[in-house]
Parts: C-alpha cells; structure tokens; sequence
C-alpha cells in the first residue's frame, strides 16, 4: 500500500524539446531531450518524469504550456530548445514579454507581437543559474560545459519560457542546447540529465527553506495568539 502512495506523490518533473522547424528539420532540442534516461532519473530521484515534444507554434505553446502547469503542478519545469550560435550549454536567466516578431512554423507571429501570459517586462528565473553552472562544470562532464545567457532570442525559446515564468519562476528553467555537429545527442542528453539533478536539489532546497519559514511564522502567531489571549485573561 505504502508503495502505491509514493507513487501517487511522487514530485514530477516536465522537460520539453522542440519539434522541427526552418533550418532546423531535425531538432537538437527534442533529439536529446528523447534520450534522457527516464527510468535512471525515476528511480534515483524518487521522482515522476515526463518528457514532451512542443511544436514550434507560438499558439501551441499558447495552449499546451499553462495546460501542462495546471494539469500536472510539476515540482520542475525544464524548456529545452537549440541555438544555432550556442557552442555549449547555456542556461537562459530572463525572458521579455514583448518583441516576438519571428514567424513560427505556420507563418504566424503572436497578436501585436507579445506573449499572451500575464507578467511583466521582463521576467527572471529565481533558479540561481550561476551556481548550476558552477556546479555542471566542476562536475565530470569533460565533453560538455555550461554558461548563463541574457537572451533567449526573442523567439520560440524565449515566448515558452516567459509563459512558464508567469506561472511559477521559482521552477523553471530554459536550456539551449548546441546543434548537432557541435553535441552529438547522446552527450546533450547527459548534459541535460546532470542539469536536471542539479536544478531539481536546488528546487527542493528552496522549497525546504520556504517550509520551515512558513513553519515558523506559524509558531510566531500561535504564540502571539496565546499572549493576546493571556492579556485578556487578566
């Protein structure tokens, strides 16, 4: 029985690739994000994990994304998407809200060129992308190494992760990952693997800390409660 619970409140955490689109008929992003060894993260992490392909349609992600938030609460959110000027991993910190005058891959733009999420200007992960960084490449990922990025490209990449931001920017994160001839698929896919490890005891530490500050607020106002209460006794 206990067993069958861990299951059902097992955190679960969503990676998406992109599909195809111009000059990009195969997509780096989906090719790796595909060889992600799902059953190595589950069992490791006590995790569920689930892998998406996201058509290049600024409608689609319009669609899919906030659905996939409230259909699932995931404990993480990792958007991965290629760049065709990235010569490593690169770990994107904000995302615009306006500016997306690139058509997608059925010709269209969003309406007057901005993302239909609520949010601000400009929104930011709360991630600390620097010590992911740090992290990855003190690790033993001898072919592959990571930097943080200010700009995600004003384009699918940065439309997917601005509309998760405005949900939650405590746990998301966009990834772009090199094309092919520069990462082979298998590598990219490791790389995304210790990306994910990283990110996720990061989330969880902060969702810790969040707890026991929550914890403690409520032991403040029961106490406050309980000398309000001894004053009017008197």
């Amino acid at each position: 029985m206990s067993n069958d619970l861990d299951f059902l409140f097992k955190p679960l955490v969503l990676v998406t690739g992109f599909g195809p689109f111009l000059n990009h008929p195969v997509n780096a992003s989906w090719e790796a994000v595909k060889l992600i060894n799902k059953e190595m993260l589950e069992t490791k992490h006590n995790i569920e994990l689930v892998l998406l392909e996201i058509p290049v349609t600024y409608e689609n992600v319009d669609e899919f994304v906030p659905a996939l938030w409230e259909t699932h609460t995931p404990k993480l959110m990792i958007h991965v998407g290629v760049s065709s000027e990235a010569s490593c991993i690169t770990l994107e910190t904000q995302a615009h809200r306006k500016g997306y005058q690139r058509q997608d891959y059925f010709e269209k733009c969003p309406p007057n060129n901005i993302c239909t999420a609520e949010g601000a200007i400009r929104l930011h992960t709360k991630l600390n992308v620097e010590r992911i960084c740090k992290e990855f490449n003190g690790s033993c990922m001898d072919e592959t190494s990571a930097i943080s990025s200010k700009d995600a490209g004003r384009y699918l990449c940065e439309y997917i992760y601005y509309t998760s931001l405005s949900v939650d920017n405590s746990r998301t994160l966009f990834v772009h990952v090199p094309d092919i001839p520069k990462y082979p698929s298998e590598v990219t896919a490791r790389a995304l693997e210790k990306i994910l490890e990283l990110t996720l005891e990061q989330v969880i530490e902060m969702d810790s800390s969040r707890e026991v500050t929550e914890k403690l607020k409520d032991v403040s106002l029961d106490n406050s409660r309980g000398e309000n209460s001894a004053q009017n006794n008197l």
